[in-house]
């Protein structure tokens, strides 16, 4: 009689019955149009049945039991795993040769939690192996010699078939071997990363019959490991070739390490993709953040995540430290300034000693912006040491907490600070003692794109979180070929994008377009206007990028005063900027702002803006064409970018000037729409970047 069976991608351990049409349509929707499916041929007639090693046996001691002591044996339960058929044909009969005696040893040891056994040795040397069945009186016996005097070892004895009564049946457990047991383990270690301790309990119980204590299967997992990845230890010696291979297959790598008396003691790796992708579209903002290793050695992991350029993880360096002390995060730091070729980058992180001192030293005090997350979490724990009762008082002080952070204007931000003080005065003094100006928006004085918060690098490091459990080689490894498949992912990605700019940039530009109603747009001349509010007066300047409720600088995207702005006034603007050097090629674009009347405010909320984004990142501006007559009419119903295209582009333009308008609006590189692999001109070229294990090995 023969039947089916099929097992499921994301439990490969059981088989499962395929009977009819419902099991296939299981195979086929749980398999990812792939699945293992077993044709077993068994026997006519009713199969014994035999109790298993944790039931209760009644039977009478005189009751025979002959059978091979596998499948029989297993525990209560429909199915029966995979690794049972498996450790059962650990020794296939006679002749069969093992490459040294560790593998026979293996062998035995598997077919004994296959058959729920126990056995012992009678001979056990490396030339001459004899092992029986703890039983007496049982024949199940294998023997084996060594093959002409060397390692190999061949069986010539194969006698599997046991002969026990009920109760010695009942009463056989599996011993748990510390020098065995990982060999049953490791073939999950290549599957599953993830495999924690108390799953292998659950496994070792459920198939095996056998308890495991937590300490157990800890050790388990910690030999599986090491017969998978190598020893702890000899990982280092492998460590400075790893790094010669990585700069030698890439040169534009950077990867350094420091040794003391013979020591490993600082590692610091930046891949040539990453510092090409960062200064290709990446804003100049870093968030910096740590994390423990786990492995049997310990240290610290030390990360630099930049954003992309549709604000996404971009992973630029790591490094390796014995602690998280002033010297490492100093080196750390002064390796990767180096990397930045002179850019100027913000520097955000937590107020760890180590980080603040060295970014101090570093980057400058300016430069240095606080997680305002843990800010929060500070200021949440200094009110409950407050003598202040009640769940929404609490929710209030933290509303006006983040109304203090995130106002971009000072008026805003001291009319926030009032309220917090009406609140609580304790509350206030505690805000104007935690260095405001390092975390609150207002207050900072350079650009920070609008991140204020470091939970990328929080991102970036539960991806980590199995590799660092590893060896530092293997670390090294897994982490390169994690960060390459998040990249390519990014990169095919893009080909998905509605539109020339990534999905969470262009929800924001949205809801900056939807957001302008009600504003008054005065036009004053050089692309200069004054927009009214309702409640108070800004300027925009459209040649600058500037508007002076400071949202265009601080996060780089238009904010609604400047949608307004195209709205109303873009083809009068638009016709201005680009006819004037063609009608006078001697006015120079420095002269006209100089003769621009400039608005006069009646607030305090105008402020001094950096310089346009193009500039900061290098970006040359390509001169346009004039308009042609047939292109300078503007449809009013037309949607926002329609119009644009209208006053920028010519016929069959539209898609690559649009590029280019978005590039100068987001501050990216024109050609450039992802951090990596925006360069349309070379894709090839970009993926040629991609080093793969077979050039490490090579």
């Amino acid at each position: 009689m023969r039947r089916m069976h099929y097992t499921l991608k994301f439990n490969p351990r059981i088989i499962q019955d395929l009977k009819d049409e419902d099991d296939l349509d299981n195979v086929v929707s749980h398999s990812d149009d792939f699945a293992n499916v077993y044709i077993v041929e068994s026997p006519l007639g009713p199969p014994p049945t035999f109790p298993s090693s944790n039931a209760s046996c009644d039977a009478s001691p005189n009751t025979m039991m002959l059978s091979r002591g596998f499948a029989s044996r297993c525990a209560d339960s429909e199915y029966t795993p995979l690794e049972l058929n498996r450790f059962r044909e650990a020794i296939l009969g006679s002749r069969h040769t093992f490459k040294n005696a560790d593998e026979f040893w293996n062998a035995i040891y598997q077919m004994s939690l296959a058959g729920r056994f126990q056995y012992k040795y009678k001979k056990n040397s490396l030339t001459h192996m004899s092992v029986k069945c703890s039983i007496q009186g049982c024949p199940w016996k294998i023997i084996a010699h060594a093959v002409e005097g060397n390692e190999i070892l061949r069986v010539y004895t194969y006698q599997v078939n046991h002969n026990h009564i009920a109760q010695d049946e009942c009463s056989s457990k599996v011993r748990v071997s510390s020098k065995r047991g990982d060999v049953v383990v490791e073939d999950m270690f290549r599957t599953i990363q993830e495999y924690i301790p108390r799953q292998i309990c659950k496994d070792f119980e459920r198939d095996h019959g056998v308890q495991l204590t937590y300490n157990q299967a800890w050790h388990l997992k910690e030999k599986a490991k090491e017969r998978l990845y190598g020893s702890p230890r000899a990982s280092y010696v492998f460590l400075p070739w790893l790094c010669h291979r990585l700069r030698e297959i890439n040169p534009e790598t950077i990867v350094e390490y420091t040794s003391h008396e013979g020591h490993f003691k600082q590692l610091f790796i930046a891949h040539a993709f990453s510092i090409q992708g960062f200064t290709m579209g990446c804003r100049l903002v870093l968030a910096i953040d740590s994390c423990h290793l786990n492995g049997s050695y310990k240290g610290a992991l030390l990360f630099a995540i930049a954003y992309d350029a549709d604000n996404g993880m971009f992973p630029l360096a790591m490094g390796v430290v014995g602690s998280e002390n002033y010297e490492d995060w100093y080196w750390f730091l002064e390796k990767l300034k180096g990397i930045l070729d002179g850019q100027e980058v913000i520097i955000i992180s937590d107020r760890h000693q180590g980080i603040l001192r060295s970014v101090l030293e570093l980057f400058g005090v300016e430069n240095y912006a606080y997680c305002y997350r843990l800010v929060k979490e500070n200021f949440s724990s200094f009110f409950n040491r407050q003598n202040i009762r009640g769940k929404k008082r609490k929710e209030d002080a933290l509303l006006l907490l983040d109304n203090i952070a995130y106002a971009r204007l000072d008026i805003d931000y001291n009319e926030a600070f009032e309220k917090l003080v009406r609140f609580n005065a304790d509350l206030a003094r505690w805000v104007a003692e935690n260095s405001p100006e390092h975390w609150a928006m207002s207050k900072f004085l350079k650009k920070r794109w609008d991140k204020m918060k470091t939970n990328i690098a929080e991102s970036f490091n539960a991806c980590l979180r199995e590799e660092r459990h590893q060896t530092i080689y293997t670390l090294l490894l897994m982490h390169m070929d994690k960060l390459i498949t998040m990249l390519d992912t990014h990169m095919r990605g893009t080909d998905k994008w509605k539109s020339v700019v990534g999905p969470k940039t262009e929800e924001k530009l949205m809801s900056n377009i939807m957001r302008f109603a009600p504003i008054t747009v005065m036009p004053y001349l050089g692309g200069t206007f004054k927009v009214f509010t309702g409640e108070v007066y800004l300027v925009m300047d459209m040649q600058q990028h500037k508007c002076t409720c400071l949202t265009w600088k601080m996060s780089r995207l238009p904010c609604p005063h400047q949608v307004k702005t195209e709205e109303s006034y873009e083809e009068s603007w638009a016709k201005l900027r680009i006819q004037l050097p063609r009608v006078n090629p001697d006015c120079k674009e420095k002269k006209q702002r100089e003769s621009a009347i400039k608005p006069i405010l009646d607030d305090s909320r105008s402020q001094q803006s950096n310089a346009s984004n193009g500039a900061r990142f290098g970006v040359e501006t390509k001169k346009l064409q004039p308009l042609q007559a047939s292109h300078s009419k503007v449809l009013r119903n037309q949607p926002f970018v329609a119009r644009i295209s209208q006053h920028f582009c010519t016929p069959g333009e539209d898609s690559l000037v649009l590029r280019k308008y978005f590039a100068a609006l987001l501050g990216v590189c024109e050609i450039s729409q992802t951090p990596l692999f925006s360069c349309e001109m070379a894709p090839e070229a970009s993926r040629s970047l991609l080093p793969t294990l077979g050039d490490i090995f090579h």
